[in-house]
């Protein structure tokens, strides 16, 4: 398969400040040509069902500043393959809740002008022997995932889950990774992640390259910004 590009979590508009300079680099670097989003495309704080958070913004604002992110990695990748994860669902599953017919409720691609590939999940082949499933979330270990299926495995949600794990079953060795977050560590719309028993979320991103999986850490300077290296 061509080298592609794993994004995850970006959860606009409350994305880390260099995300997009980042993913440019790493598309740059690895010559990565084909982009896979896990979902948390964006966060939809003001709609969730969750109590809102003191120095968010409102539902209105929250969208028009999604939808230019949404914009800007448009223009960067225009074909993407974005599962659809918790946060992207809430305005759906509040029209759902509120009795709202369904052909009222807008597509993603219409909500944010894409003409992306959305879905619940991905399958998609890595080779001629290997088969990888592109998920949100199935359960925090990622590996007993593949195990289930006998393939590889991608998800996000996790965002203190940054790895790659092997296993081999009766035919090969195989792979499943999580790939961390893209997300402002000190925006108030992630104080539920704040507690002490909870763990700080890793910012990156994953890769496939030459059909090997492959993490791409977002190193942080002392200040939180990205220090330019991928």
């Amino acid at each position: 398969m061509k080298n592609t590009l794993i994004i995850s979590d970006t959860h606009f508009p409350y994305e880390h400040p260099d995300t997009f300079d980042f993913l440019e680099q790493a598309a740059y670097v690895y010559s990565l040509e084909e982009v896979k989003h896990t979902g948390d495309l964006v966060d939809n704080h003001a709609g969730s069902f969750h109590d809102t958070e003191y120095g968010t913004l409102s539902a209105l604002e929250e969208h028009e500043m999604a939808y230019e992110k949404v914009q800007r990695l448009y223009k960067m990748f225009p074909k993407m393959d974005v599962v659809i994860g918790n946060h992207d669902a809430i305005p759906a599953r509040k029209a759902k809740a509120a009795g709202l017919p369904q052909d009222t409720i807008k597509s993603y691609n219409d909500l944010y002008d894409t003409t992306w590939n959305w879905q619940d999940k991905i399958f998609f082949n890595i080779d001629k022997y290997n088969e990888c499933l592109l998920v949100h979330t199935m359960s925090t270990n990622t590996l007993n995932n593949a195990k289930s299926h006998s393939h590889c495995s991608i998800q996000g949600h996790h965002h203190s889950n940054f790895g790659i794990e092997y296993f081999t079953d009766m035919n090969m060795i195989r792979w499943s990774m999580t790939v961390g977050c893209l997300i402002n560590l000190n925006h108030p719309a992630f104080n539920y992640a704040s507690g002490a028993t909870m763990k700080r979320p890793v910012i990156g991103c994953g890769a496939i390259v030459d059909n090997q999986p492959r993490l791409l850490p977002m190193n942080l300077k002392p200040n939180g910004r990205w220090d330019g290296v991928v």
